[in-house]
């Protein structure tokens, strides 16, 4: 009787000990569960900016886009220009 009722106190003071590591595990992964979730918040709102960013870049690759259009056929009236020019001479 006096065996069992030690390796019964054994046990239970195993379970005891790995509760507390378990409960310590159980806090440790919480905070880093925290964080990541800061951490995702935060690429969160910088994918937002970006996302914005980008926006603005394409309106300004479309103006780039339409100016170019522009140059090249001012590019072309010139040329035509020159060309009646030099008919002349």
């Amino acid at each position: 009787m006096e065996s069992n009722l030690n390796i019964l106190e054994a046990k239970v003071l195993e379970a005891v000990k790995l509760i507390k590591e378990l409960r310590g595990e159980n806090e440790r992964l919480k905070g880093r569960c925290e964080e990541l979730e800061a951490r995702c918040h935060e690429l969160e709102d910088q994918k937002a900016r970006l996302n914005h960013e980008l926006d603005g870049v394409r309106g300004q690759a479309a103006d780039v886009e339409v100016y170019e259009e522009k140059r090249k056929e001012i590019e072309a009236k010139v040329g035509g220009l020159l060309e009646q020019l030099e008919a002349l001479g």
